[in-house]
């Protein structure tokens, strides 16, 4: 069987396809929002309500990061070793997020005042974000007026501290008396504790009604989001991702018959049927309410789609062709720069509509051929500007964590290392 993960310099097979994929689709998502459905066909309709479900994507980050970042946990777990070292992973973590998120937001705040952007509750938003509290209330939610996908910053590093405080309840509560089935429970404890906490959120936290729509601007819409997004909430999305990483390390283990089921392509096909089942679930959901089809009224059809994601990632590792498939070159360099994307694609969009095309805008362009060069221009600059940020801003500082983590002791076991991970 074809090692798809290990030590230093190897990775996760099909992770990097679905991160690109996760980025693209939020991307399209809002490049869908521009065009005015209303005056459009009804097979570019059903193609545009489609694309506006790429927002999911933001359920595939979770999941992955989830997935990735639970690797060396559950290998010092199921192989009696010692708790991963915290250094290690702080560092990493503060590498992958600060430079790029802190370079985009900071540019974001010196726009805004520079050319005098009308931005509602601006210092106490600018400093949410600058301290990664914006997720806790909807004021503070978008930290930026005019880069709206920031907001999702702040629900992942309130996920990175509660993986390993989670773990660290794994591992005290077994000791060295450890089993998968063990570690499984107790994540299936997790993720019912979670959910009644997400409850009580919804009980006890609920805007009032006044102003809580996309009508009263970001804060307006924010205030609509909430409860449903909320830091606890998301959790559950990178939770699975978590559970995922367990399996695979449990398959590990298991080589023989892993090896009999991967020889057989049995991998390939369970595989296959988790993202088929994903993509047709985006696809009935296309026309449903927002927050339909999930349990509390999470977002992204929660937990079906963050399941059928986390069984694609469980499974690819040990697929003998769908890697070579969803790893292709184009999707692996677009994982690559797939923070920068996701941070900068957003405030390109806003500046030009400000400052450029007019009628870029909710539901502005009229015409599918205009709409088209659009698209094409904007992810041209996104992909340009994305890779500047990675090889300018964040590769520097991540290698420099990279070898600084080096020199630390070095852990029980190694996690797999993938492109933004």
């Amino acid at each position: 069987m074809k090692q798809s993960f290990g030590g230093p310099g190897m990775h996760l097979a099909g992770a990097d396809g679905l991160r690109a994929v996760a980025c693209l689709g939020v991307i399209f998502h809002h490049l869908a929002q521009l065009l005015n459905m209303n005056l459009q066909t009804p097979a570019i309709q059903e193609i545009q309500s489609f694309l506006l479900m790429g927002n999911a994507g933001v359920s595939v980050f979770f999941v992955l990061s989830g997935y990735l970042l639970a690797l060396p946990f559950w290998r010092g777990y199921l192989e009696q070793g010692d708790f991963p070292q915290m250094k290690h992973y702080i560092l990493r973590r503060a590498a992958r997020i600060v430079p790029g998120y802190y370079a985009a937001l900071i540019l974001c705040i010196a726009l805004v005042l520079i050319l005098g952007i009308p931005s509602e509750s601006f210092w106490l938003r600018s400093l949410a974000g600058l301290t990664f509290t914006s997720g806790f209330h909807y004021v503070t939610f978008f930290p930026s007026e005019i880069n709206g996908p920031l907001w999702s910053i702040s629900f992942e590093v309130f996920s990175y501290l509660l993986l390993p405080l989670c773990m660290l309840g794994l591992f005290r509560l077994f000791g060295k008396r450890r089993s998968f089935k063990g570690a499984m429970g107790y994540w299936v404890g997790v993720m019912l504790v979670l959910l009644a906490v997400n409850q009580m959120i919804h009980m006890l936290l609920t805007p009032e009604p006044n102003m809580r729509s996309w009508d009263y601007g970001m804060i307006g819409g924010a205030k609509y989001w909430m409860p449903n997004y909320n830091p606890v909430g998301f959790f559950g999305h990178f939770a699975i991702g978590i559970i995922a990483s367990g399996v695979v390390c449990r398959l590990q283990s298991t080589e023989e018959r892993t090896a009999s089921l991967c020889k057989r392509g049995g991998f390939d096909v369970l595989g296959g049927l988790f993202l088929l089942g994903a993509v047709v679930l985006i696809w009935g959901a296309r026309h449903q309410p927002e927050f339909s089809w999930s349990i509390q009224h999470q977002p992204y059809l929660f937990p079906w789609f963050a399941l059928l994601v986390a069984g694609f990632l469980a499974t690819a590792p040990y697929s003998r062709w769908l890697p070579a498939i969803v790893d292709n070159g184009f999707f692996r360099y677009t994982a690559k720069i797939s923070f920068g994307l996701y941070i900068w694609h957003n405030l390109i969009m806003t500046l030009a509509n400000k400052y450029w095309i007019a009628d870029m805008h909710y539901f502005g362009i009229r015409e599918v051929g205009r709409w088209i060069w659009i698209v094409l221009g904007v992810l041209a600059v996104s992909y340009l500007i994305a890779t500047l940020s990675y090889y300018l801003i964040e590769k520097p500082v991540l290698d420099r964590a990279y070898l600084a983590g080096k020199r630390l002791p070095k852990p029980a076991s190694k996690g797999a290392k993938n492109a933004n991970a």
